[in-house]
């Protein structure tokens, strides 16, 4: 914008005092019609020592420029009338060392050199040192009235290195002699605002700041779309802040090319208060990365703005996978537009489509603050500290997001589970009816286990009375151990032993010893600072030997009364997540450490290694992952000092080589005691039966620890196998598991047998008392998945099964239902869902022994089995 006058008024007139007779124009430098100098910048000031509107145009480049144009701002003016002008131009000070010089040309005539020329003024623009702003006056120039073009080009680097640098406020033109340059913006009054005009016009200074910095503004948290292909939702929050606004994004993370020619698209409808010119701004993943795929941005039927090459312009935060990214601008009217953001491109590293998105902002303002978070727009998004205080703790607030995602899913994605204020009043009144453990029973191997009263689903102090409600159901239910990670070192505290925290382990003690179960405790993982590669999910450099010593001669004698079983470490054989930078020797040396600690205290207590997950299958094995890492472990000694071995989702008839490689490891030693730390089935709530009964009989587990306690969502994936729902409401999971331990607890296999074609049935019998019987049985064909990503094929037609006239007691189903029979000729209908028969006497089918029913019934291929990244 160019301000001119031909003539002032007397100051009284105006009101104004010291104003200059003569023809004036006064020209701001951000009000350039072409320029290829670096942007604008906000140099704003609460007394006025700002830049003229507040803004100045601003070059700060290493690189030499592209042609011989130089760095060029250029202007169209209107001169007012004939005449000798005195150029005057505010900027910085070009015969410094730290500024370059600046030529200065009108038309055609020749430039105007200002090297040499120092201010006339005082310094002025933002607080010491970076009052970077000055009036110079290199000459004067003849114009006739009418327009003209002026260019201000840099085309030289400053003289303390090769940098092009140069901040530059505006031009004031005037045919008056006796200009006086002020140490501010305002060197024309009669064309510029007083600075207290300013402000008052404005409300306040941070009225103004703030309109300056945003202007109109629309915030969209990227979760919050219409329609998307993307992978969906994922939480991403962090207790200092820094995690994503909404401490949600959402992402796309897949080998998959998608279908169409939109790409992977997320759609918006936003509303936008005014017209104007808004700047676009994406918090994204590094789009000019090789790790992250580029995103495009369109506003309704507009050309889209294109991220590829992009670098974040501000610092990462949310855990290192989002910045700030600026494509453009666009032109809006007021009202209702709509926005897609497209990935359609695979990032460079890999033929993978990856992106991290938080959300988009727009402003007409010049200058939003980037911060190294995710509050670019303090007027539309909330403090942290006030959506803390709004739920109360940094855990119920992310317990309440997981719950506003989980329930957005869980009926599409899994509606076998049958989720519902019915069923949940159904389950807890049928569990209320059922005896506490009896004291008595205790002495017995606790066979039936579950994961997840730990954190982060129980806290010190969080939720109470939730949590002893959940302690009792599991313990009516039959639950007698419990599998826990609290006993890590890097949980316990991040410093050497004596600063342990032991708060959330013996809360979690305090009630699983009211109720009768004792733990599985997975202990090892130092802090990362003590570790390989820095990270707690590996183990202790030699030299921290001592200190890991002192961890174990802490927690074993302290905890060894509640514990069934000592773990060292999970799922070791898939290193690249669960031992990261270490190796299986270390591992085997880690062993040979517990065990020696173990035996100083006298602690008999069984030592547990592996919890396998890679070892299923020889896969991994070029990588020295899986059984190659489980081979050299026990080559190197791990078979020499533990007692068992333990080994995650075993229970489908494809994992029978998983278990059989376990056995076969180390015959007679290790290999005779397998426990299943980590179960599950997905396919339908009564697998829970079938996987107790596959691992107690077919494979002869010890124990088996069931995965998980409650409904939740582990690195963006939808947990749905709990035995509580999201809410803490019991499922009819949890019957189910109730129904196996009624029939499993005190009963062995007397065989195994096939009494229809495809039926698995497992004959059961109370060694302290042979007319207390149970069969176990169902018809296999259907889906056996211990993971929540399957394909659902159709159920096996049911099969008629009789058993024996008058030997049956009762039948029970996966609820705990009864379902009539005729005593005298008791058939049932046997499908994919178990039953369970009590008899005193068990049917005379031809028996099968688990040795015998595995190598006939040996289901072709193997499932597979990725090491998710740890929840907790």
């Amino acid at each position: 914008m160019t301000l001119s006058a031909k003539t002032l008024l007397a100051g009284a007139l105006l009101g104004l005092a010291g104003l200059l007779p003569g023809a004036e124009l006064w020209q701001e430098a951000e009000h350039y019609a072409r320029t290829n100098w670096d942007g604008v910048a906000l140099f704003l000031q609460p007394d006025g020592k700002g830049a003229s509107n507040h803004r100045v145009l601003k070059l700060y480049n290493g690189k030499a420029p592209a042609d011989s144009d130089g760095y060029f701002a250029e202007y169209e003016i209107e001169v007012p009338e004939d005449g000798e002008y005195h150029v005057w131009a505010s900027l910085s000070d070009p015969a410094s060392n730290w500024a370059s010089p600046v030529k200065i040309q009108f038309d055609g005539l020749p430039q105007i050199d200002t090297s040499g020329c120092r201010w006339k003024s005082g310094a002025y623009g933002l607080p010491h040192p970076n009052r970077v702003l000055g009036w110079i006056n290199p000459g004067s120039v003849k114009l006739t009235k009418g327009r003209h073009k002026v260019v201000f080009r840099v085309s030289e680097p400053r003289r303390s290195d090769r940098k092009f640098i140069s901040y530059f406020d505006g031009f004031y033109l005037t045919t008056a002699d006796n200009v006086r340059p002020p140490a501010s913006y305002r060197i024309a009054p009669n064309l510029q605002p007083a600075w207290r005009d300013v402000v008052k016009r404005a409300g306040s200074y941070k009225q103004l700041a703030d309109s300056l910095k945003y202007g109109s503004e629309v915030w969209r948290e990227a979760e919050d779309y219409v329609r998307t292909n993307w992978g969906g939702k994922v939480l991403l929050a962090r207790e200092d802040g820094k995690g994503a606004s909404g401490s949600q994004i959402l992402r796309v993370y897949t080998g998959k090319a998608p279908e169409g020619t939109d790409g992977y698209f997320a759609e918006y409808r936003i509303t936008v208060p005014e017209d104007g010119e808004y700047h676009v701004w994406l918090s994204i993943s590094d789009p000019g990365s090789a790790w992250a795929s580029p995103v495009r941005i369109r506003f309704d039927g507009q050309p889209e703005l294109d991220t590829a090459g992009m670098r974040w312009k501000s610092r990462p935060y949310g855990n290192g996978q989002l910045g700030w990214v600026t494509p453009g601008k666009v032109k809006l009217t007021k009202g209702e537009h709509q926005v897609t953001v497209r990935v359609t491109d695979m990032r460079r590293m890999s033929k993978q489509y990856i992106c991290f998105f938080d959300g988009f902002y727009l402003c007409t303002g010049e200058f939003p603050t980037l911060p190294d978070n995710c509050r670019i727009a303090p007027n539309l998004q909330p403090e942290w500290k006030e959506v803390l205080e709004r739920v109360g703790s940094f855990r119920l607030h992310l317990y309440e997001l997981e719950k506003q995602q989980f329930k957005a899913v869980v009926d599409t994605l899994a509606p076998t589970e049958q989720i519902s204020d019915a069923n949940a009043e159904l389950a807890e009144k049928r569990l209320m009816a059922r005896p506490l453990p009896d004291p008595a029973g205790r002495k017995r191997t606790h066979r039936f286990g579950v994961h997840g009263m730990e954190k982060p689903f129980v806290l010190a102090g969080v939720m109470p009375k939730e949590t002893e409600r959940a302690f009792e159901l599991l313990a009516r239910a039959g639950v007698d151990t419990l599998r826990t990670a609290e006993l890590c070192w890097h949980r316990l505290g991040n410093d050497a032993p004596p600063k342990f925290d032991f708060t959330e382990i013996d809360y979690q003690v305090r009630f699983a010893q009211k109720y009768g179960m004792n733990f599985m405790f997975t202990i090892g993982y130092p802090p990362g600072k003590f570790n390989f590669g820095g990270h707690h999910l590996s183990t202790f450099r030699p030299e921290h030997e001592k200190l890991f010593r002192e961890y174990l001669r802490i927690i074993l004698p302290k905890y060894d009364r509640y514990a069934q079983y000592w773990e060292y470490c999970n799922e070791v054989d898939a290193p690249q997540v669960w031992w990261r930078k270490a190796t299986a020797r270390e591992y085997a040396r880690d062993c040979r450490i517990v065990r020696d600690e173990m035996k100083k205290l006298g602690i008999r207590t069984p030592l547990l290694g592996v919890s396998a997950t890679y070892s299923r299958t020889d896969r991994h094995d070029p990588k020295g992952e899986g059984r190659a890492f489980t081979r050299t472990a026990a080559a190197a000694g791990m078979a020499d000092v533990l007692d068992g071995y333990s080994l995650h989702y075993t229970w489908p008839l494809k994992q029978q080589p998983f278990v059989e490689f376990f056995r076969d490891l180390t015959p007679g030693g290790a290999s005779r005691l397998l426990v299943n730390s980590e179960e599950a089935g997905y396919t339908h709530p009564s697998d829970v039966i079938k996987l107790f009964a596959r691992d107690f009989y077919l494979y002869g587990m010890e124990s088996v620890y069931y995965y998980v306690s409650r409904d939740w969502i582990e690195a963006g994936n939808p947990i749905y196998s709990g035995l509580f729902d999201i809410d803490w409401r019991p499922k009819l999971r949890l019957l189910s598991f109730a129904a196996a331990v009624d029939a499993m607890k005190t009963r062995e296999l007397a065989a195994m047998a096939e009494p229809a074609p495809g039926v698995e049935a497992y004959l059961l019998r109370n060694p302290e008392n042979p007319a207390d019987c149970a069969v176990v049985l169902w018809k296999n064909g259907g889906d056996e998945a211990h993971g929540s990503r399957f394909t659902r094929t159709a159920a096996p037609a049911p099969v008629q099964v009789a058993f024996p006239a008058g030997t049956i007691v009762k039948a029970v189903d996966w609820k705990l239902d009864e379902p009539a029979f005729t005593p005298a000729a008791p058939v049932f209908e046997i499908g994919a869902q178990p039953l369970i028969v009590y008899c005193d006497r068990l049917p005379e089918w031809t028996p099968v022994t688990p040795e015998e029913w595995q190598k006939t019934r040996h289901a072709v291929g193997v499932n597979t089995s990725e090491a998710n990244l740890p929840g907790q």
